[in-house]
């Protein structure tokens, strides 16, 4: 065996080529590229594929501090109460195992297509290698969701067998192949830290050139057949077929909505994401379907002919000796900050406790202080969350704040310069110059209200680690230009609360020039 570079459209990825015996050399020839990855885009990683074959991922950037116990939420599913006990909006918690060469994110790999009948058959029956065909470029369907567990043990095993090294690592470990979760796969959906935030919670990805040229779905697209696997525009993060096409099966089982979480019982396959026989005007991020795992007809695993798979790369939690001592330091933190929140409710607790001897008693007393450790953790976890939506919001405000400077600038340059304005003209402008000076105090009075909150947030939570978060999402998002005014805020912050009132502000932000604010 042996790895090679391959340059997609002027960017290296990695494909390995195989190099099997001579009774199988022809069948094992390297894929043609358009058998891998039609449509090739910068950040692809590929791994590659028995019989010569590969599958491109795309990586998935997931907010993170950095440590090991960090995790965002966010809201998955629909506001609609119509499907509600399926559908309806809840909490989720979301990480990702491996580092990034940005800061401020984590990422994990998601395929970025359903995977096609030449990619299952190429695992399913490696020691059978036959050329890939177009007609296998169709998503896979008619396969149960325990084939999807076996074609991805299978894959990971060669993995780790034949080119380990071309695996991402968490640590000591190599990552391996298994279905998304739900909200793996809810996130990217939705367009993960590519979207805004009205973005990622409306019912589709945005979709500017119109539903039809994104979701294979419907009788005048899909032809009531699965198609080829990217025969449509992908979604922000450069995923194909999220909707439409073939329902996803997910790695989790499904279980009902109980307003706002996940009711106790486990059930059925969870699918997502609908599939080519639907309109394509009914098809949203948050649809959720159960499947039985079993026939009852043929009392075999269930196989539909509108259900497949895409798959993810995945690792263990903890890497290393490292990362478990790390995780042990970070919980304690956490249980040391949440009990900070709580002290007195605390010292209550341990009072009552060392006065009684009966177990059952303790036992009460020790689960109500878990529960206020745990409360007092999603109080942390939301006061990080509005942090980063205080440093965004007084971005805004301090581009905001040096559009009025750069306007009043250009203005009263006008007044001087044009000599020949009359007196109506004059007024005209001073009178838009004064409305330009209003705005901009109370510009100036919303930018510091929102410093303060963010310098007297609570000490438990570590204002430094929260800018690069920022930082990346605001690049991710094709926002740029506002990184220059978060950083502003930094070194803001890093002067006395005494010094900062509306002229200090003024002067402060006027420092920026016009190719800093214009992000270039």
């Amino acid at each position: 065996m042996m790895i090679k570079p391959c340059f997609y459209k002027g960017f290296l990825t990695s494909v390995t080529v195989i190099t099997l015996s001579l009774s199988n050399v022809k069948a094992a020839e390297n894929w043609d590229k358009k058998f891998i990855d039609p449509h090739p885009q910068n950040e692809d990683f590929v791994l590659p594929m028995p019989c010569g074959g590969g599958m491109v991922f795309r990586p998935i950037e997931v907010p993170s501090e950095g440590g090991v116990l960090d995790d965002i939420s966010f809201q998955s599913g629909q506001t609609d109460t119509q499907q509600g006990y399926s559908d309806y909006i809840r909490q989720v918690w979301l990480a990702a195992p491996f580092i990034s060469n940005k800061s401020g994110v984590k990422l994990f790999y998601m395929a970025k297509y359903d995977v096609t009948r030449n990619q299952y058959e190429a695992v399913m029956h490696q020691d059978q290698c036959s050329a890939p065909t177009l007609s296998g470029q169709k998503a896979i369907n008619n396969v149960s969701w325990f084939d999807a567990q076996d074609f991805s043990q299978r894959w990971s095993s060669w993995l780790l067998a034949n080119a380990r090294k071309s695996l991402p690592k968490r640590g000591d470990v190599y990552g391996f192949i298994r279905l998304p979760t739900e909200t793996e796969w809810s996130y990217a959906a939705r367009g993960g830290n590519k979207v805004s935030e009205t973005e990622f919670l409306a019912p589709t990805w945005p979709m500017p050139e119109g539903i039809e040229h994104y979701i294979m779905a419907g009788s005048e697209l899909a032809n009531g057949q699965v198609q080829v696997v990217g025969s449509m525009k992908p979604n922000p993060l450069g995923l194909y077929d999220m909707l439409g096409e073939v329902g996803q099966m997910m790695q989790d089982f499904y279980h009902l909505n109980r307003v706002g979480r996940l009711q106790g019982q486990t059930g059925g396959l969870t699918v997502r994401g609908g599939n080519y026989t639907f309109n394509p005007s009914d098809l949203r991020t948050s649809l959720r379907e159960e499947i039985p795992p079993y026939d009852l007809q043929t009392n075999q695993p269930t196989k539909l002919a509108t259900m497949g798979f895409r798959v993810v790369i995945a690792a263990d939690s903890l890497g290393n000796l490292q990362e478990t001592q790390l995780a042990e330091k970070e919980f304690n933190q956490i249980i040391t900050n949440a009990a900070q929140i709580s002290l007195n409710t605390h010292q209550l607790i341990d009072k009552l406790r060392n006065q009684t001897t009966e177990a059952t008693i303790k036992a009460g007393l020790d689960s109500i202080a878990a529960q206020l450790d745990s409360d007092a953790r999603m109080r942390n976890d939301a006061l990080t969350t509005t942090m980063r939506a205080q440093i965004e919001a007084a971005s805004a405000l301090a581009m905001n704040i040096w559009e009025h400077q750069h306007t009043i600038d250009i203005l009263n340059k006008e007044i001087n310069v044009l000599k020949m304005l009359n007196d109506q003209q004059r007024t005209t402008i001073l009178n838009n110059i004064d409305n330009h000076k209003m705005i901009l105090k109370g510009s100036c009075e919303g930018f510091l209200d929102l410093l303060r909150q963010i310098a007297n947030a609570p000490k438990t939570l570590d204002k430094n680690k929260q800018f690069p978060v920022v930082i990346t999402a605001l690049q991710e998002r094709g926002q740029s230009n506002l990184v220059v005014f978060v950083q502003k805020i930094q070194s803001i912050l890093d002067q006395p609360q005494k010094e900062w009132n509306a002229d200090f502000v003024n002067k402060q932000i006027s420092l920026i020039s016009l190719s800093q604010a214009r992000g270039k």
